[in-house]
């Protein structure tokens, strides 16, 4: 695509967003999306702060990862937000208008997470754990939950809203497998933001099968995703059914785009431990095949 069409796609993209979701809590006039050349991502992100979002610092982990992987990035303001986008001129319109949808919601379910409007991170999170020397060790233990539990939500909101409303493909669980098991090989004790963005990818993928209720029903067989016969698979097999029905379960609610803390917390516990499992599973499958 030429940089026009990729400006008309975000435009044609936030109008429709506007128009299919309830009670949009910013008009197309609140959002500013820039397109900026990899190299020039985290520049463009930064200036975009200082005009419309001062209190957000793009701290230097975020920098590299502007620069060098993320595609696109939504900058939550008060007022107006700004939405910057890496130019890439092989992309096709559905693909960046999946993207831009998902970004978009970002910022809906930023501005309409808590009922007065605030920023549930701002509230509940410091969202610096590592930095900050004055929290407790009890406290930094549930930062730390709040802050994971919520960046996974995001993610899967985000992408679950954006599959939803621009994906025009209609695929069953049997068509999703293959991938959802690259992604959940991605969920790994060392892989922290990685192993978040992949299975938020997957569960959104998953309760947006044309058969997911199906699938819901019979969550209880063995087998499902993993192996009960090989080491650990029963552990990963369960700990992630009970994330899927968590996440299944709050979508399922008059206003999904609403959290608790309760509920963050309660996700963040869950995928921690799925992790753990998940980790010990495809690490004793590593270890066979050597």
């Amino acid at each position: 695509m030429k940089l026009d069409e990729m400006r008309g796609c975000a435009a044609e993209t936030l109008d429709y967003f506007i128009e299919v979701m309830p009670d949009c809590p910013f008009t197309a006039n609140d959002i500013i999306v820039e397109f900026a050349p990899k190299n020039k991502m985290a520049e463009r992100a930064k200036a975009l702060c200082a005009k419309y979002v001062p209190d957000k610092i793009i701290n230097e982990t975020q920098t590299f990862q502007l620069n060098n992987s993320i595609g696109a990035n939504a900058l939550i303001g008060r007022d107006k937000s700004a939405v910057i986008v890496r130019i890439n001129y092989s992309d096709t319109y559905d693909n960046l208008r999946q993207t831009m949808f998902h970004e978009y919601t970002h910022i809906y379910c930023a501005k309409k997470e808590m009922p007065d409007g605030e920023h549930f991170i701002d509230t509940y999170g410091s969202g610096t754990t590592p930095e900050n020397p004055n929290m407790t060790s009890d406290e930094k233990t549930e930062d730390g939950l709040l802050v994971m539990g919520h960046h996974v939500w995001s993610e899967f909101i985000a992408q679950y809203y954006a599959l939803v409303h621009t994906d025009n493909w209609v695929y069953s669980f049997a068509n999703a497998v293959n991938s959802t098991i690259r992604y959940l090989g991605e969920v790994r004790q060392d892989t922290r933001e990685l192993s978040m963005d992949s299975f938020a990818q997957v569960c959104a993928y998953l309760l947006t099968c044309c058969d997911a209720d199906e699938i819901l029903e019979n969550l209880d067989e063995p087998d499902f995703l993993y192996k009960d016969s090989e080491a650990n698979g029963e552990g990963a097999r369960k700990t992630f059914q009970s994330n899927l029905l968590l996440l299944r379960g709050h979508i399922q609610t008059e206003k999904p785009w609403e959290i608790s803390k309760a509920f963050i917390t309660e996700l963040g516990n869950r995928f921690l431990l799925f992790r753990m499992m998940n980790t010990l599973y495809f690490g004793t499958m590593e270890e066979a095949a050597w």
